[in-house]
């Protein structure tokens, strides 16, 4: 990657104009997709969390999601992340759950974040409750963190209907067990 393209993806990023920041999120994607990282990208993307455009706000989400996969991570994105997990965009939350849970392996999240999460185990998409299981499950793997209301929310998930949601919940609940057990 040349500093170059770099430089007019972060210009992209910055723009005021929806389509250009729009085009700048996909060229960032892909960059990420292709394993390419860079600390300038995480900056440019925590205030497009706050953009009214949807896809926008997944993209952002997506890519700060990814960032911290490639253990590219910020405190300073914790807050922007847990208001995405009130956001009207299914995908949008489910993204802000998975970021929280990626950043957990860098030990960034707390308190307020398994709070936000937990609200996300009784979230009527399928996909979002069981991002949430996941990344309350990561907290309690990685950083050592739970919370006691999580444990009923994620018990409650073992009587779903779906194997997605009942696995997620046990996987989580087998972590938090292991910090608190019975």
């Amino acid at each position: 990657m040349v500093d170059i393209e770099l430089d007019g993806i972060l210009r992209g990023l910055r723009s005021l104009n929806v389509e250009e920041c729009r085009a700048a999120l996909e060229d960032s994607r892909e960059l990420l997709m292709a394993g390419w990282a860079d600390r300038r990208l995480l900056q440019a993307l925590i205030p497009l969390t706050e953009v009214e455009n949807d896809q926008v706000r997944k993209d952002s989400s997506w890519c700060i999601g990814k960032l911290a996969q490639m253990k590219i991570g910020d405190p300073r994105s914790v807050p922007s992340l847990i208001l995405l997990t009130t956001d009207r965009d299914e995908e949008v939350r489910s993204n802000a759950a998975w970021a929280l849970g990626e950043l957990a392996g860098q030990s960034i999240g707390d308190t307020i974040s398994i709070e936000a999460l937990n609200i996300l185990l009784t979230d009527p998409d399928r996909e979002v409750k069981g991002m949430a299981a996941w990344a309350l499950g990561r907290m309690a793997d990685k950083m050592r963190v739970t919370s006691p209301s999580s444990v009923p929310l994620l018990e409650a998930m073992l009587l779903e209907n779906s194997e997605f949601l009942r696995k997620g919940a046990e996987w989580s609940l087998e972590r938090i067990r292991r910090l608190h057990p019975l």
